[in-house]
């Protein structure tokens, strides 16, 4: 990433739609950068990372006003929130084996 990303690449590399990213700007909760030169959105290492966040709250079920006040919380810390998202994962893979054990 020299720059940053456009709408189309980081939704290329996050799995989502360009019109979910242009959602999220209209309603506040991931607000790319501008290009200067373009006026284009273009979205940094912080944006990717909050990006990040959002779609792993949301995997969780979480809706969005939800994830907006967990992010936008200055006493958020997004190393104990990776910690906690890992945690998290680690549960689930526990139970997807219980469940492929039980289904052999």
């Amino acid at each position: 990433m020299k720059h940053g990303y456009t709408v189309t690449q980081l939704a290329d590399i996050a799995g989502i739609s360009p019109r979910t990213l242009r959602y999220y700007d209209q309603i506040g909760l991931l607000v790319p950068r501008r290009a200067p030169d373009s006026g284009y959105r273009i979205y940094g290492k912080e944006e990717v990372d909050v990006l990040w966040q959002i779609l792993f709250y949301r995997r969780m079920g979480l809706e969005l006003s939800t994830i907006e006040g967990i992010i936008k919380d200055p006493a958020f810390n997004p190393l104990e929130a990776l910690r906690a998202h890992l945690d998290h994962l680690y549960k689930e893979e526990q139970n997807l084996r219980l469940l492929i054990e039980t289904v052999k």
